[in-house]
């Protein structure tokens, strides 16, 4: 039984020696831990609220290009970034705003709400998206080499088909017919088996085919 008590006693004597040590880094941790569990569920929340605001603001943006009001929707924009910032609502309401811009066409503008667009998105699943766009934009405003280089580099998965029609119709304008028929050979053989984009595709190339051998026999 002595022997017993003394190695209670002695335990206690290490437990009390090491709180002694160690208590300051302890309760430090202690509320370390603490104010990290309070300070993600704020985080959260603050996340949850700029989403909310952020959300709010996409659909003012929406509602005023609906209405045809774009200084309007512009104005929201604005407003938008400047209280969240870089948020995933700002470029879509950024790509939506473009998209109607070059609609009512304001390719100027439209450009550069693209353009600073794709410096945003460099890297993530929007940045093909935005290229493309503005490759088109470009293609349309007389602008087929700079629509070009947008589109050089290796495919984006998931884009093949759409990289290669683009390069198509760029090439076509440039009068490149034969990398232009070849890039849409390529976009037919990806599309196969997807009915209307397909013979869209395959339109083009027939009628750009149809029309360099007029101009063959000519």
């Amino acid at each position: 039984m002595a022997v017993e008590l003394y190695d209670e006693h002695e335990q206690s004597e290490r437990v009390r020696g090491w709180l002694r040590e160690n208590g300051a880094a302890l309760v430090v941790g202690v509320v370390l831990a603490l104010g990290g569990i309070f300070g993600f569920r704020q985080w959260e929340s603050y996340q949850e609220g700029q989403g909310a605001l952020a959300s709010d603001f996409y659909t003012a943006v929406q509602q005023e290009i609906e209405a045809d009001q774009l200084d309007a929707a512009r104005e929201q924009l604005q407003r938008m970034q400047e209280a969240v910032g870089d948020h995933a609502y700002v470029d879509l309401g950024t790509m939506l705003l473009a998209g109607a811009e070059v609609e009512a066409g304001e390719h100027e503008a439209a450009r550069d709400h693209y353009t600073a667009l794709l410096e945003r998105t460099a890297g993530t699943a929007l940045e093909p998206l935005v290229r493309l766009r503005l490759a088109r934009l470009e293609a349309a405003t007389g602008r087929a080499e700079a629509g070009l280089a947008l589109l050089q580099g290796e495919r984006p998965v998931g884009f093949e088909s759409l990289w290669l029609e683009a390069r198509g119709d760029l090439l076509a304008e440039l009068g490149r017919t034969d990398e232009a028929l070849a890039a849409y050979d390529e976009a037919v053989a990806q599309l196969e088996g997807e009915g209307n984009n397909a013979r869209q595709v395959q339109t083009k190339r027939d009628a750009l085919r149809s029309a360099a051998g007029e101009t063959e026999a000519s």
